[in-house]
């Protein structure tokens, strides 16, 4: 797989695509049908807000659901969105023909490059082992520049597997589409970074911080003094000082009479990435607070993907035809916790009380680029410099359908905030610097105290 060395974009900023989605929906709709699309549909009036919200409806989806969501600053912008999610989802469970059946061993063996099973965030089954015969996949790895074996089950998209899967779980991180292969892969690799800085934000300023706070057998409960820097370590940003076009959506959320905070995922990565929360009792059957995430190069970007993904939240949940969301309190499995309503929202915890300075948008630190292959080399960059050494990428480009969709795979970056399947080195390293930091403030306090 060569990329091109550059793909600039539409304007520079604004959609950062390489067309304006204008384009992108007349070139797809002759082909809404070949995917399975029979409709895509505003939904945005289902709730009070008026950011743009649309579905697209699949019936006879290979998926858990048939719906599929999209949303974006104007109509035009969330339809697109929409029905590129709903493209994505059909390339990725469309049957693929293995490019190998083998065992682990036996590729090390012909000397092949092969990522383990085990390099992977999901947990393996329990069956699985490295001399058992599994399909195999092709991807290319963009930071070594060459191909490399991927296990077809964590790859492919497709809740019934040809085989007994090697995962316990499948899920859709890393799946992006685009115009074309660049920019599919740049929206890839902001959705793999975006679930490590979520991951290791909820480890540290949740669950480690409950732990700490409330105590132990084997562990006495802490001060707010000791554990107060866990909340601090994903800031708040004054929604005043957000630029312009942000602006815009939050004087739309403001006018429906909520309130939205907005707070930085603070990430080693150093790529830009946020939440936007709300919260309102909209009744028991429904979620009492949503949430939207974003990560892109600029921040601007990022911070609009958060507060638009709130928004869809809010109208999905209202009209309530996906068919992956429970009720609060439903026994579901853990990798779907994230599609449960939730009855309750705690308006003391970090997401919603900011704890220490609130940032001001202005010094924010943000990458601007009129191209996305610079894009691209960044987010590359800080990936090799965090340790980490493969970032495969699998194309599932349909055929007959102008766009391109890839599978980004990125073995060491987290997603346990999302599938609660596995945590990995990163969160595991991250908590283990944050426990030493706490001893230190633990020990400093003590001898402040003594004198």
């Amino acid at each position: 797989m060569k990329l091109r060395a550059s793909a600039p974009k539409v304007n520079g900023v604004g959609t950062h695509r390489e067309v304006t989605s204008a384009q992108t929906y007349a070139r797809i709709t002759p082909h809404l049908l070949r995917a399975g699309i029979t409709r895509v549909a505003d939904i945005t009036g289902l709730d009070r807000i008026g950011i743009p919200v649309y579905n697209a409806i699949s019936p006879r989806s290979n998926d858990i659901i048939s719906v599929y969501n999209g949303k974006g600053l104007t109509a035009i912008d969330a339809k697109t969105s929409a029905a590129m999610e709903g493209i994505e989802r059909f390339s990725a469970w469309l049957p693929r023909r293995p490019d190998a059946i083998a065992t682990y061993d036996e590729l090390v063996a012909e000397g092949r490059s092969v990522m383990h099973p085990g390099e992977y965030v999901f947990e393996l089954a329990p069956y699985y082992a490295d001399d058992l015969p599994i399909s195999w996949t092709l991807g290319y790895d963009l930071l070594n520049e060459e191909e490399v074996f991927v296990p077809q089950d964590g790859a492919c998209y497709s809740p019934k597997f040809h085989e007994a899967p090697c995962y316990k779980i499948t899920t859709t991180n890393g799946l992006a589409s685009g115009n074309t292969i660049e920019e599919a892969i740049c929206h890839a690799l902001c959705e793999v970074i975006e679930r490590d800085a979520i991951t290791i934000s909820e480890v540290l300023s949740s669950q480690l911080c409950q732990v700490l706070e409330k105590g132990l057998s084997a562990v006495p409960a802490q001060s707010r003094e000791v554990t107060g820097f866990l909340r601090e370590l994903n800031p708040h940003v004054a929604v005043s000082s957000l630029p312009e076009r942000a602006q815009s959506l939050i004087a739309k959320i403001h006018a429906a009479g909520l309130e939205m905070r907005v707070i930085q995922l603070n990430s080693d990565l150093g790529i830009p990435s946020f939440m936007a929360a709300t919260a309102e009792d909209m009744g028991p059957t429904v979620s009492q607070g949503h949430g939207g995430f974003g990560t892109h190069p600029d921040a601007e970007v990022a911070i609009i993907r958060a507060i638009t993904e709130c928004a869809q939240g809010r109208v999905v949940d209202i009209q309530a035809m996906r068919e992956d969301i429970s009720l609060p309190g439903s026994d579901v499995p853990k990798h779907m916790y994230h599609v449960r309503r939730s009855s309750t929202f705690d308006k003391g915890a970090w997401i919603w009380k900011p704890m220490g300075k609130v940032l001001d948008a202005a010094d924010l630190v943000t990458y601007q680029h009129d191209d996305l292959m610079d894009d691209i080399r960044l987010m590359l960059d800080r990936l090799r410099r965090a340790g980490i050494k493969r970032a495969i990428v699998v194309d599932f480009s349909p055929p007959r359908i102008p766009v391109s969709v890839v599978r980004m795979i990125v073995p060491g970056l987290e997603s346990w905030a999302v599938d609660h399947c596995k945590l990995g080195d990163r969160a595991t390293a991250a908590w283990k610097r944050a426990v030493q930091d706490i001893a230190a403030r633990h020990r400093t306090l003590a001898t402040t105290s003594a004198r």
